[in-house]
């Protein structure tokens, strides 16, 4: 169900976030968990007002690039460095968040999770939304997930 704003409609916040869920199972971008922050990523690029104190401080960061000026706006997208720079931090803090694999119905997807029953249970949330008869029961007894090399 939609709530209606002032003068916008938007989704519920659950919604959002299934819709953010799924986008990352697809191609796994900066928003959410990536499996992996070398690789290339969904969404790299990032928008921010033109000469604003938030674009001047891209700007002097190495881990961004300006990728151009559009409507006021600057765009930035994160450089090789900036990648190596989130895959260090990750290391550092000890970042729960592991790559898993989650085989159901002849599909496998590669998923971010803190756990097995995290990342089934996620990925039923993305399978429910298009088979709404099926139960979390049944969906873990049929998937099978394991955990993959980073």
């Amino acid at each position: 169900m939609l709530r209606r704003g002032r003068f916008f409609w938007f989704p519920p916040i659950q919604w959002r976030r299934r819709t953010i869920l799924a986008l990352h199972r697809l191609k796994s971008f900066p928003a959410s968990k990536a499996v992996d922050p070398m690789g290339e990523t969904y969404r790299n690029h990032f928008a921010v007002s033109k000469g604003s104190e938030l674009a001047t401080a891209f700007e002097a960061s190495p881990n961004w690039q300006l990728n151009g000026y559009r409507d006021g706006m600057a765009f930035y997208s994160v450089t090789d460095a900036g990648r190596k720079a989130l895959k260090d931090h990750l290391k550092a803090i000890g970042d729960p968040w592991q790559p898993y694999s989650v085989t159901w119905g002849g599909h496998t997807v590669l998923i971010a999770a803190k756990s097995i029953g995290n990342a089934k249970y996620s990925t039923y949330l993305d399978v429910s939304d298009c088979y709404s008869e099926l139960k979390f029961v049944d969906f873990a007894r049929e998937a099978k997930a394991r955990r993959v090399a980073a």
